[in-house]
């Protein structure tokens, strides 16, 4: 049977089945190194008493790949945008606070002028572009989890 995790006080919990029936479960009913929390997808059997037991948890895969296309989007976005895109990729797409953005949303536009000097602010533009880029699509990743 599948559900999700409706709560877990570190030794006790409940989890609400797709069959609408909630089930209780204790710390040493789950079969992985992994901590319960609230939400999590799990696969249980039940014992005679009603409680859940053998619990695994499930991926969600769905969200996994969710999160990926937004991190290609923000990788995008940061390419093609440059410090516009790394604003809009932390504040749309990471859901990060403002005043968290402006920092380095100011180093990416700072880096940005510095394509204006030849070679040299180009060869700085890049990497720091490349920099943004995979920080933007680490934040993404991690927001959607």
């Amino acid at each position: 049977m599948t559900g999700k995790v409706l709560g877990f006080d570190g030794e006790t919990g409940s989890i609400s089945g797709d069959n609408g029936l909630r089930y209780s479960f204790s710390v040493e009913d789950f079969k992985e190194n992994t901590h319960a929390q609230k939400d999590l997808k799990v696969d249980f059997t039940t014992d005679n008493d009603g409680n859940a037991k053998d619990i695994y948890v499930i991926e969600d895969q769905v969200a996994e790949n969710t999160g990926i296309l937004l991190g290609l989007i923000s990788v995008g976005i940061t390419f093609f945008l440059s410090f516009i895109g790394t604003f809009i990729s932390r504040v749309f797409l990471a859901k990060q606070p403002i005043g968290s953005v402006i920092v380095p949303t100011a180093m990416h536009l700072l880096i940005t002028l510095l394509a204006l000097i030849p070679i040299l602010g180009w060869f700085i533009y890049l990497v720091g572009t490349f920099y943004y880029m995979y920080k933007n699509y680490q934040l993404t990743i991690n927001a959607s989890k």
